[in-house]
């Protein structure tokens, strides 16, 4: 088993019968995802690594909870997030498509994946563009207890 805490996770260690790779995440540690967010209460990682020749094939999940930025009423709304991962970590991309066109290529430097920067991308790429909390069409926003935005011309 590996932690998801390491911050590099290198390709040779995984095991022919398969691996773990999971464990909680210092939200501290990933600045990009603590820039895009309001807060983030936990980061959590659960994924089989199953070596398929020079792949090393990443299956499971990353969970993640906070809060996010409304886009209608710029109020903190929560977040919880669960993030599929169908990822193949190799050192060269088309050992990957020959394998399953259908994984999400992740390399790997001189056989050593970036492991936190891998798992974060992985987040960051499932956020949502434009968040909003509920609808409502006048008055109070029932997530942030703010009044819409208007505009006077």
């Amino acid at each position: 088993m590996f932690s998801a805490k390491a911050s590099s996770l290198p390709l040779a260690r995984v095991s022919v019968h398969g691996d773990r790779l999971e464990g909680v995440i210092d939200p501290h540690s990933w600045s990009r995802l603590g820039e895009a967010l309001v807060s983030v209460q936990t980061v959590s990682v659960y994924l089989d690594l199953i070596r398929r020749g020079q792949v090393i094939a990443a299956d499971g999940r990353i969970e993640v909870l906070g809060e996010i930025r409304c886009e209608r009423c710029m109020g903190a709304m929560p977040l919880q997030l669960s993030v599929t991962v169908h990822s193949g970590l190799v050192e060269q991309e088309p050992t990957v498509t020959a394998l399953d066109p259908e994984l999400e290529v992740v390399l790997a430097e001189n056989g050593v994946v970036a492991q936190q920067s891998w798992l974060e991308d992985e987040v960051l790429l499932a956020l949502p563009m434009i968040p909003r909390c509920a609808e409502w069409r006048s008055g109070v926003c029932p997530v942030s207890g703010l009044e819409p935005l208007t505009v006077g011309k």
